[in-house]
């Protein structure tokens, strides 16, 4: 190689990286699962996932739904107090220490929350339905090991 010539830059597919192709899925799965509840059950995507999270396991903390989920903890306390002002949710101090509170659905969030579960597992469903029962399994399986090896830098 001469003086004058330039090597040319190293340019990333995006169409061939992989990280790139699992967030064009999640943004899409995500954007539609947010138009399903705002339709039928007239929340954000944040505040379902935090009824999501509680339905889950009732009685988590917001910590632990911070935890769980990728929102921060200003989205999580919002979405928290908009289901609590909708009657979605109820607030328990805990017994252990006063300063903690643990979150549970109401009836009227468990009936909102069990009408609007199946709507919401439909909208993976026709993707999921290209894939094999072993092909499923496999896909999950490799997320929860890149999840492992990939530890969230929070």
């Amino acid at each position: 190689m001469t003086d004058t010539q330039i090597t040319p830059p190293a340019i990333l597919s995006l169409e061939d990286y992989w990280p790139y192709q699992m967030v064009v899925l999640a943004d899409r799965i995500s954007r539609s699962t947010a138009a399903v509840v705002k339709e039928h059950a007239d929340l954000n995507l944040s505040q379902w996932r935090v009824l999501a999270a509680i339905a889950e396991k009732p009685g988590r903390t917001a910590v632990e739904v911070v935890q769980m989920t990728p929102m921060d903890k200003g989205i999580v306390s919002r979405a928290t107090k908009a289901l609590l002002d909708l009657g979605l949710v109820k607030r328990q101090a805990s017994q252990a220490d006063g300063r903690v509170s643990h979150l549970y659905m109401t009836r009227k969030g468990e009936r909102l929350y069990q009408d609007v579960l199946p709507r919401v597992e439909s909208v993976p469903a026709e993707a999921q339905a290209e894939l094999s029962p072993e092909d499923r399994a496999n896909l999950l399986a490799m997320l929860r090991k890149l999840k492992a090896v990939l530890p969230d830098p929070q």
